[in-house]
């Protein structure tokens, strides 16, 4: 006789209905989330679900809220100035982002203003302050960016494509003599790593913010 009886199961939660949700869309995406689906993978009618997220738009809000909890600022292992700071809070973003890539699509089109979100960012705030950086307007614009920055590079690298795999060939045997710069790029060794191109661009924002005027300024 099986154990998985309705007795032995754990009652059910907001939190479980949300991990639980959260797991559908890691393995299936987001499209294959429906209420009955995930009654189904918690084993429960799904009018029980509806006890603890009010309808599904509620489901994928949740699902932002697990994943932005997700973020480990806390356990940052680095010490010095607010850029060293601020580029260890995005690696650790990029990190957790990486580990729900079918959900990020939910995260860019969903900017839940909600308690999970506030207090990671109260925490980023509390770190950039301690090593020198004011929670200021500019503070908050330049962290709006990177996030922005760090969501869009993760749905480029993991997202998958649009209508399925492209049939374009890895290598598209350019002719040096119709796209010859193209050529001497490929010629220079140029190969794409994620990890390096995230990087260098999170530096590239966060060095170069200090010079970059304001575009509402007026000129002087």
């Amino acid at each position: 006789m099986s154990d998985a009886t309705p007795s032995a199961r754990p009652p059910l939660s907001r939190d479980s209905v949300l991990r639980a949700a959260l797991a559908i869309v890691d393995r299936e995406g987001p499209e294959k989330l429906t209420m009955r689906r995930l009654g189904a993978e918690l084993g429960v009618d799904p009018m029980a679900v509806y006890r603890h997220v009010p309808n599904k738009s509620a489901l994928f809000d949740g699902i932002t809220e697990v994943v932005w909890r997700s973020v480990d600022v806390d356990g940052i292992d680095v010490a010095g100035t607010w850029r060293e700071e601020l580029v260890g809070v995005m690696c650790s973003l990029r990190d957790a982002l990486r580990a729900h890539p079918r959900a990020v699509v939910i995260l860019g089109t969903r900017p839940v203003a909600g308690p999970e979100l506030f207090a990671l960012l109260e925490r980023m705030l509390g770190r950039l302050a301690a090593a020198g950086m004011p929670p200021n307007a500019a503070t908050a614009e330049l962290l709006n960016i990177l996030v922005t920055y760090t969501t869009g590079h993760v749905l480029a690298e993991a997202g998958e494509p649009v209508g399925g795999e492209t049939d374009q060939p890895s290598d598209p045997g350019l002719n040096p003599s119709t796209h010859p710069h193209l050529a001497a790029v490929l010629a220079d060794g140029w190969e794409h790593d994620p990890d390096r191109a995230y990087e260098r661009g999170l530096r590239a924002f966060v060095d170069g913010w200090r010079h970059a005027p304001d575009p509402g300024e007026r000129p002087r």
